[in-house]
C-alpha cells in the first residue's frame, strides 16, 4: 500500500496548494488570537482578510480566551496536525474549516474540557465522597466495556467497545459523555500524525435491546463529526445480531420522527450519520473479517486471533497526581510554553508571508518546524501539572515525566 496516499494532507506531506491553504488557515487563527505582529506582515493575495461570512461565525470569546483555547486543544501534537484535520474535513475550504475549528474551540471552552475532563479525569477514583456522576464515570473504566489495545494494519490504534457490557440505566448521560470525552482526550496523546486516526470496533456479541443507548450513539456521532474530525479511520461493527438489523419498537416521545412505524436499530442510526463517517463503517462477523483490518498477532484470542492479552483496569494510586496542586511550578512551565507559542506564531507569520520557493523559504520552514518540535517537548513537561494520570500512564503506554 502506498504510504504517501495514507498520509496525504498531513504535516510534511502537503501539495503546494495544500500548504497554501494551511498558511491561510494559520493567518486567520493568529488574527483571531489577537497577535498584533500579524498586522505588520505583508502577505500575497492568496492570504485574504477574514471574510464577512467567516466574521459572522468567529469566536464570541475574547482574542486572549480564543488563543488560550486553541493552544489548549493542540497540546502534545504538531500544531499543523490539528489544523489540517479540520481542513481535510471540509475538503480544503479554508473558510468552512475555520468556522468548524473556531466552533470546536468555543465548545471546549464552554464545556470546560481542560478542567472537567483533562484535569479531573480518573483522579475522581480517589475521592472519598464522589458524586453520583463521578461514580458513574469511573465505573465505566472498571467495567471493561471499552479499551484500546494494539494497532491495525495501517498503524492506527484499535479501540474496542463491548456493547453487551453497557446498561444505559446504571449511570447518567452526563457521566457517559464525560467518559467518552476523557477517552478521546486520552487517546489523542497516544496518537501522532500521520497515524492520528483510530480503528473503532463495536463488538456486538451478546447485544440485546437492553444495551441500546441512543443518547450515547448520537453523542459519539456529533463529537466525531464536529469536534474531533478526521479522528476515525475505520469503524468495524462486529458480530451484530438480528435484533440490530431487525424490527425494533421503541416508545419515542410523540413528537419524534420515529413514531411513524417500526424501524430497525441500524436503520435509525444510519439516518444520523454524515456520509463521510458512514463510508468508514464495515460489518464483520468472522475472525477472518477482522484479519482484513488487523494483523493476527494483534487480534485477541477471544476474537480468533493470537493475542492472549485481556483488559484489566489499573486503579489510580494515591499521590500520583500530587503535581496537579503545584500551581507555581505549573505557572512557570506554562510561561515557558507561552514563549514557545509566541515564537511558533512569529515563525508562522514569516512562513506564511513567503511567495516563492527560495533558500530563505527553506530556512524559515525549518525554523518553524524546530519551534513546533520544541512546543511538543514543552507539553510533556507541562502534562503532569494539568492532566490527572490516566490508565495509559499507569500501564506504561505513556512515559511519565
Amino acid at each position: 500500500m502506498d504510504v504517501r496516499l495514507l498520509s496525504s494532507g498531513t504535516p510534511g506531506n502537503l501539495t503546494p496548494d495544500e500548504e497554501q491553504k494551511l498558511q491561510q488557515a494559520w493567518i486567520h487563527l493568529i488574527r483571531l488570537g489577537g497577535n498584533k505582529n500579524i498586522e505588520k506582515a505583508s502577505f500575497s493575495e492568496s492570504v485574504p482578510d477574514i471574510t464577512r461570512e467567516l466574521q459572522q461565525h468567529i469566536s464570541d470569546k475574547s482574542p486572549e480566551a480564543f488563543r488560550e483555547g486553541l493552544w489548549g486543544f493542540i497540546l502534545s501534537e504538531h500544531p499543523d496536525a490539528l489544523v489540517l484535520r479540520f481542513l481535510r474535513a471540509r475538503k480544503w475550504d479554508v473558510e468552512k474549516a475555520m468556522v468548524m475549528l473556531v466552533s470546536a474551540v468555543d465548545w471546549r471552552i464552554e464545556r470546560n474540557i481542560a478542567e472537567t475532563i483533562i484535569y479531573r479525569g480518573e483522579n475522581v477514583g480517589l475521592e472519598n465522597d464522589p458524586s453520583a456522576d463521578e461514580r458513574g464515570f469511573i465505573a465505566q473504566y472498571r467495567s471493561g466495556k471499552s479499551y484500546v489495545h494494539a494497532k491495525d494494519k495501517e498503524n492506527r490504534l484499535v479501540y474496542i467497545i463491548k456493547v453487551r457490557l453497557h446498561d444505559p440505566g446504571l449511570q447518567s448521560c452526563e457521566a457517559m459523555e464525560t467518559y467518552i470525552l476523557h477517552n478521546i482526550e486520552s487517546l489523542r496523546i497516544l496518537m501522532k500524525s500521520p497515524d492520528d486516526k483510530c480503528c473503532l470496533i463495536f463488538d456486538m456479541t451478546g447485544f440485546g435491546v437492553k444495551n441500546m443507548d441512543f443518547h450515547v450513539v448520537k453523542f459519539l456521532v456529533s463529537v466525531f463529526e464536529a469536534r474531533y474530525p478526521e479522528t476515525l479511520g475505520v469503524v468495524l461493527v462486529h458480530n451484530a445480531p438480528f435484533v440490530f438489523w431487525g424490527s425494533y419498537l421503541r416508545s419515542f416521545p410523540p413528537t419524534d420522527q420515529y413514531t411513524h412505524g417500526i424501524i430497525g436499530i441500524w436503520g435509525i442510526i444510519k439516518g444520523w450519520l454524515d456520509p463521510v463517517i458512514a463510508s468508514k463503517i464495515h460489518f464483520t462477523h468472522k475472525p477472518t473479517d477482522l484479519l482484513k483490518f488487523i494483523p493476527a498477532e494483534s487480534v485477541q484470542t477471544s476474537y480468533g486471533g493470537e493475542d492472549t492479552w485481556e483488559y484489566e483496569y489499573v486503579e489510580p494510586v494515591a499521590g500520583e497526581n500530587a503535581r496537579l496542586d503545584e500551581s507555581e511550578k505549573r505557572a512557570e512551565i506554562q510561561q515557558e510554553r507561552n514563549e514557545l507559542i509566541a515564537e511558533f506564531e512569529r515563525e508562522t507569520i514569516a512562513w506564511a508571508s513567503l511567495v516563492t520557493a527560495s533558500t530563505a523559504e527553506i530556512e524559515k520552514t525549518s525554523r518553524r518546524n524546530e519551534a513546533a518540535d520544541q512546543l511538543r517537548g514543552s507539553y510533556w513537561k507541562l502534562d503532569p501539572y494539568i492532566r490527572a494520570r490516566t490508565y495509559f500512564h499507569r500501564l506504561g503506554m505513556i512515559a511519565d515525566s
